[in-house]
């Protein structure tokens, strides 16, 4: 008899304890779906557009002494007229397959370069200075070949776009450190694309 109901107290231990552990396992459970619907909902962080100031990061928009420190012979460069808006200085890397323009502003100090250019030199027909660098980008990693996600990952997607020209401006110049800092009112990023990838960069000051 006593067996008996031993066999009864062990038999009904044991119950509570596997239900105990299954009630355990479904609140798991739900709590595991909870933080994954949780997850979903949270909203994805997009690129913040930051402007881009520098080529290598060496050469850095309106500083006329990084100009030397990029290409030490800067200064006997001839200026190219009537290629774009302002006299430019260019350059090809390389392996010669692109090429790099800075823009000399009227009025601006020499070789204080106000924007710069990078595109394919297939698409530039004049002879340039070879540097010795692999290839041309920006700090942000902005560089020719990248797609358009790559573009909106790296620099967000506050851009408007006139069908093949995607540009970037920054024009508020009491609330941007930036555009203080040069003391410039505007600053624009303009990219090129062709089969969905970027095949020229523009990036600086506003003519003015």
């Amino acid at each position: 008899m006593e067996s008996k109901l031993f066999a009864r107290l062990i038999f009904l231990f044991c119950t509570l304890i596997f239900t105990n552990c299954n009630d355990v396992q479904k609140k798991d459970d739900n709590d595991e779906k909870l933080f994954l619907k949780h997850q979903d909902l949270k909203p994805i962080q997009e690129a913040t557009f930051l402007p881009d100031s520098t080529v290598n990061e060496i050469l850095i928009l309106s500083r006329s002494e990084s100009a030397e420190v990029f290409y030490s012979d800067i200064s006997s460069e001839q200026y190219i007229t009537h290629l774009r808006e302002s006299p430019v200085i260019g350059f090809s890397n390389k392996e010669n397959n692109e090429y790099l323009l800075l823009y000399q502003y009227e009025g601006g100090v020499k070789n204080a370069f106000s924007c710069f250019e990078i595109g394919y030199t297939s698409n530039l027909e004049k002879k340039l200075t070879t540097l010795d660098y692999n290839r041309f980008k920006s700090e942000s990693g902005l560089a020719l070949g990248i797609t358009l996600s790559e573009l909106e990952n790296i620099k967000g997607k506050s851009y408007t776009q006139n069908g093949t020209k995607v540009v970037y401006q920054l024009a508020d110049y009491e609330n941007s450190s930036f555009l203080r800092s040069y003391n410039m009112p505007a600053y624009f990023l303009e990219c090129m694309l062709e089969d969905d990838r970027v095949v020229r960069i523009k990036y600086g000051f506003d003519y003015p």
